[in-house]
């Protein structure tokens, strides 16, 4: 027997391509020349010798987007409008014209050399046909099982050199898609005379030749190692949130800019009855009514795994509320399954063709706004764009999350896309940005990292944690005294008590380690904040509560943290707590 089953899976999915193309110079000089002097077709053909049906198709195309009109005093002629006399004075470059079209993707992703091939280069079987015996490898055991996600992510990479000039892959149509195992069918004696289908990693050419030789069959691939990349991006010091009343206002700000898409993850959803800080609730609540009202769809989402039914009708309320102001369907996207991540995102457009992105501690959906929250805003288009893929992989765990699972993919791929006009200017980094490489850390990273801080640290160690538990001093107070023995600033903070823990158990430590690490409850105003920050440009930014809470590797999206390095941060960071601290005190 000559064949060999490799274990695989078809994919077949709705393509959405865009095709983006720029202006010709008939186009531009017909434009210059209406804006100094308006004309009539004839006028604008015989100005620059061209015959009339290319002057007047000009003036057609560029009527329709809007950039000259028909004047009719003193007598009828074409001319430059505002926006166009805006484009050509103010050296700017003329709108894009683009056209989406819809293509089949149908692609086999096999298991062995992680190629991707299209469905009719290859023969596949499906696992119901698979014959007894022979030479067929078995799918790897205990494996996460593919997802809409994942198969976008090799469909996004594989479609990248086969579109046509001028076009790009906007997205994945994930609701009208098909995922199936199967398994590849290869003829090793094909194989063995170079008949290869196209698309083959070199990975399972030499699998294939090693089984032909040998007789053995391949492996399959481990899974790839998930370790993301530092992305260099820009961090304006008002990204860089701290306080109560100030997430707030930017939770107001951003949800007011937004134009098309909002995704909120909160951990907990409050019930409409719920009167904590009504007021401040009230105002995330009326945001909300304004941006269905705009016609701006809200995709919502919770993330406790604790008493799930309560959230799922807190959830069910407000889906209520918000549908009730826009009648049409599929605006508001409020789903009622948990998530189950810690971790807390606010996702919006900017209105101007950009996004915005915040992580950190605060619970959109359930906050009272009364506690000391950090968040971090990301604004630059790769930065942004990796953390709304964070979100995506989170969300696209429930069956319900399609269409907004599709939102936010096509949303990153448009910001990813434009990241050249996003970019910040060298002008505007030096009036407040700051230049910084950033990582997006998951659940396991955290520990790792605060270990390796605790070492590396050179003149400061600090930790904000909202509780402390009962694993606080291997994961925590060990750490900080490791930092200590080398740093004369050394502090953790926190507010609440957690599992087991007593104050009796605090004190214990605070007095074993009292001269070389400082530990320092604050009650009120509560500390909802999860940071790290050592020496004067590293912070993490995170939803993990350092001091109570062992990540593991088993739900690698459970925690979510910012990694953030660059001049200055963690002085500004720590700047930011303590003024807000000792404000709050105040008020308190």
């Amino acid at each position: 027997m000559s064949k060999i089953y490799i274990p695989a899976w078809h994919y077949k999915a709705p393509g959405l391509v865009q095709r983006v193309w720029g202006w010709s110079p008939i186009e531009e000089m017909v434009l210059l020349t209406l804006d100094a002097t308006p004309g009539t077709i004839d006028d604008l053909a015989s100005a620059l010798h061209i015959p009339r049906q290319v002057a007047a198709s000009t003036v057609a195309r560029l009527m329709q987007f809007g950039l000259i009109e028909v004047r009719m005093s003193p007598r009828p002629m074409l001319s430059t409008n505002l926006v166009g006399r805006e484009f050509i004075r103010g050296s700017r470059a003329l709108p894009e014209r683009s056209a989406d079209r819809e293509i089949g993707i149908s692609v086999v992703y096999e298991k062995v050399g992680d190629s991707v091939f299209r469905n009719r280069d290859v023969d596949t079987i499906p696992m119901t046909k698979l014959p007894r015996s022979g030479k067929i490898v078995a799918f790897p055991v205990g494996e996460p099982l593919e997802t809409d996600y994942s198969m976008m992510q090799r469909v996004t990479q594989f479609m990248s050199g086969m579109l046509r000039p001028g076009e790009w892959l906007r997205g994945i149509q994930a609701n009208s898609s098909y995922l199936e195992r199967k398994f590849l069918v290869l003829d090793l004696n094909e194989v063995r005379d170079g008949a290869i289908p196209p698309g083959a990693s070199e990975r399972l050419i030499e699998a294939l030749k090693s089984t032909i030789k040998t007789g053995r069959l391949p492996v399959t691939a481990p899974p790839a190692a998930d370790e993301p990349p530092a992305i260099s991006t820009d961090v304006h010091t008002d990204q860089i949130i701290v306080g109560a009343r100030q997430q707030l206002e930017r939770f107001e700000q951003i949800v007011k800019a937004a134009k098309s898409h909002i995704f909120i993850l909160s951990t907990f959803v409050a019930s409409q009855d719920d009167d904590r800080c009504k007021e401040n609730r009230d105002r995330v609540w009326q945001a909300l009514d304004d941006a269905c009202r705009r016609g701006v769809k809200c995709h919502l989402f919770f993330g406790t795994s604790i008493d799930v039914p309560k959230h799922a009708i807190a959830m069910h309320e407000l889906s209520e509320r918000l549908s009730s102001i826009r009648l049409t369907r599929g605006y508001v996207l409020a789903h009622r399954d948990s998530v189950e991540s810690h971790a807390k995102f606010l996702v919006a457009d900017d209105g101007q063709g950009g996004a915005v992105v915040s992580m950190g501690s605060c619970n959109w959906l359930s906050s009272p706004f009364s506690a000391v929250e950090v968040s971090v805003e990301l604004t630059e288009a790769n930065a942004a764009g990796a953390a709304m893929n964070v979100l995506q992989s989170i969300i696209a765990k429930i069956s319900s999350a399609g269409q907004s699972t599709e939102a936010l993919q096509f949303m990153a791929a448009e910001l990813r896309r434009n990241r050249n006009r996003n970019r910040l200017s060298v002008a505007n980094a030096a009036s407040g940005s700051i230049r910084a490489t950033m990582r997006i850390l998951h659940a396991a990273d955290h520990n790792r990292l605060l270990r390796v801080a605790a070492h590396d640290a050179k003149t400061r160690f600090i930790c904000c944690t909202n509780r402390v538990g009962a694993n606080m001093v291997p994961a925590l107070f060990d750490p900080a005294e490791v930092a200590s023995q080398r740093l004369d600033e050394v502090s953790i903070y926190y507010s609440r008590r957690g599992g087991p823990v007593k104050r009796g158990h605090v004190n214990d430590h605070r007095e074993r380690l009292k001269g070389n690490v400082g530990i320092f409850g604050v009650p009120e105003p509560q500390l909802h904040a999860k940071f790290l920050a050592w020496d004067d440009d590293h912070i993490v930014v995170s939803s993990l509560n350092w001091g109570s809470q062992s990540a593991t590797l088993d739900n690698p999206m459970d925690e979510i943290g910012l990694y953030l390095e660059g001049t200055g941060l963690a002085t500004l960071l720590l700047k930011k707590f303590e003024a807000e601290n000792t404000r709050a005190a105040k008020d308190a």
